[in-house]
């Protein structure tokens, strides 16, 4: 822990670090109108990057607008319309969760994701250029990739997004090993509150830059 007091952020969530942590001020109380302020994400596009979105589903039914799949074409990914729904559930239950905080928010499913909850990292990284070139204000990225190979790529185009105001929200890895893009500092990187300690920012992804607390989700 540094003599400088700075805020807790900027310090590393680990060891002896954790017990020194504190906020300047007390907060006061953070509920849904002091973070919304009536806003219903009405005019907000949200790109879900997953295993697709099942549009009959009750809390999605109205909100799909578009579906696209990314299909594997002799090793390279391609960019198609997609009328299969949702292959596993997963992300249907992302896109209950944002319907959920912001009811007015128009949905669009980008499916790389195949039944078993697996895919390539090309194919991730197709769908996620697809969506910051469709022009989505925010895209959900319940996902992530191990490949130092696409490194590069994953970081050009997570900036690219980042300077046209679009923001990714990016899980951190459930599992140890560094992945993209949660390690970049132009995404949101979503980690988890581990037990015992309450205080701990738990991440299996080293250093994510902008780690918010998940539990539950």
């Amino acid at each position: 822990m540094s003599d400088t007091p700075f805020p807790a952020w900027s310090e590393p969530f680990v060891g002896d670090d954790l017990s020194g942590l504190s906020r300047a001020v007390r907060l006061g109380r953070l509920d849904r109108d002091w973070a919304w302020a009536g806003s219903t994400g009405a005019g907000v596009t949200v790109a879900i990057i997953d295993s697709g979105l099942e549009r009959q589903h009750p809390a999605l039914v109205g909100r799909v607008v578009e579906s696209v799949a990314v299909e594997m074409v002799d090793g390279e990914p391609r960019v198609v319309p997609d009328d299969a729904g949702d292959l596993f559930g997963h992300g249907t239950a992302c896109g209950g969760i944002i319907l959920g905080l912001a009811p007015e928010v128009e949905l669009i499913s980008v499916r790389v994701l195949g039944g078993d909850l697996r895919g390539k990292g090309t194919a991730f990284l197709a769908g996620l250029e697809w969506a910051v070139e469709r022009g989505v204000q925010v895209a959900n990225l319940s996902l992530s990739s191990k490949s130092d190979a696409l490194f590069p790529a994953f970081h050009q185009i997570v900036d690219r997004a980042y300077f046209r105001g679009l923001a990714l929200v990016s899980a951190a890895n459930n599992v140890l090993g560094a992945s993209y893009p949660s390690l970049f500092s132009s995404v949101f990187s979503v980690a988890t509150v581990l037990p015992p300690s309450r205080q701990a920012m738990g991440t299996s992804t080293p250093h994510a830059p902008n780690s918010t607390g998940g539990a539950g989700l």
